[in-house]
């Protein structure tokens, strides 16, 4: 299956200050971890240069737990040690930059991810009720709030009446300091 995947990002200019604002759609290929990895690095390095120095945030789903080596990519300096996968299928030329991070809108708030953004029941995956949905960021903006989640979803799966989608809507007011 030969699939893209895109980032998009926009400059946005307030009060004079610019701020880089991107999302992306994570691969579903978890079971895959080094091509989301890659995935995750190279995301997040694109952002990181496009933004040039200047307020970022980085919102989407990334079909990674915050205990996927995909998170610590986008988390944790030099989660790799520096270091990309290795594989017989690809060569990569790609460097990446292990000291650019982000923080998570809702773990710097809440200190901890929600319980949950992701609730599906299918019957080709069955039950998976997980956080799969980040806002990342970083310069010099402070988190004011985050839009308040459940603990426990609400029906036997979503979506339903209430959720139009089997991803919860996440969000966050920043300040820029």
């Amino acid at each position: 299956m030969n699939t893209s995947n895109t980032l998009l990002c926009i400059q946005v200019v307030i009060d004079n200050k610019p701020i880089f604002i991107g999302t992306y759609h994570m691969p579903c290929k978890f079971k895959e971890p080094d091509v989301m990895a890659i995935h995750a690095l190279v995301v997040k390095d694109l952002m990181f240069q496009l933004a040039d120095g200047q307020d970022v945030i980085l919102a989407g789903d990334f079909n990674a737990t915050p205990s996927d080596i995909c998170y610590k990519v986008f988390t944790k300096e030099d989660s790799l040690s520096g270091n990309l996968p290795k594989s017989s299928n690809y060569e990569i030329f790609f460097r990446p930059n292990v000291e650019h991070v982000f923080k998570s809108a809702y773990r710097e708030k809440n200190a901890s991810e929600p319980v949950y953004t992701n609730f599906a029941d299918t019957s080709s995956s069955g039950s998976f009720c997980a956080t799969l949905d980040y806002l990342f960021f970083n310069g010099h903006l402070t988190v004011e709030k985050v839009l308040e989640l459940p603990d426990h979803p609400s029906s036997e799966s979503y979506p339903d009446e209430t959720h139009p989608s089997d991803h919860l809507m996440i969000a966050a007011t920043f300040r820029s300091s």
